[in-house]
């Protein structure tokens, strides 16, 4: 389970992502929601000048993987009419990854994951059309669960994007 703090460190910051990204928006982070279950969120994104786009990076820790499993059952859900197809991301309890355009202005491609009691995505949005590098994705994903998994096992979160 991660707490806030445990969130904030989780959730990758300037140093640990390729050269030329910055950061794009502030940190986001949310305290606890007991009714959800939800010990603590937050976001951040970066402007990545390779991709023409911006990456955003979530996490939703809660009380137990069964909160975690009914987050990650929801956002597949309301994803369906979407491209949404199976993803492989070693150490991870499920993943998927979706796409979808909003007329010709806006497309996101996401990775979504769970990490025992931890729902987590990375999606990257351009100006359209879809056109999001899965090699990309794929390793800032990566990056990530391993980042959750050290804060998991009571480590700082020392991985870092290639």
């Amino acid at each position: 389970m991660l707490d806030e703090e445990r969130v904030r460190v989780v959730l990758p910051g300037a140093g640990d992502m390729p050269q030329g990204w910055e950061k794009s928006g502030s940190l986001r982070l949310h305290g606890a929601e007991p009714k959800e279950g939800l010990l603590a969120l937050g976001t951040q994104g970066y402007a990545a000048s390779d991709l023409e786009g911006t990456v955003g990076f979530g996490v939703q820790s809660f009380q137990t993987p069964a909160g975690a499993i009914a987050r990650y059952t929801m956002k597949k859900s309301q994803m369906s009419t979407a491209r949404v197809g199976p993803a492989q991301i070693p150490g991870v309890d499920a993943a998927f990854t979706a796409s979808y355009c909003m007329g010709g202005n806006y497309c996101s491609t996401s990775i979504n994951v769970r990490v025992g009691p931890v729902y987590a995505y990375v999606n990257i949005n351009t100006d359209g059309p879809a056109a999001a590098d899965f090699r990309i994705l794929n390793s800032a994903t990566r990056m990530l669960v391993q980042r959750i998994q050290q804060a998991q096992q009571g480590q700082a979160p020392t991985a870092k994007a290639v």
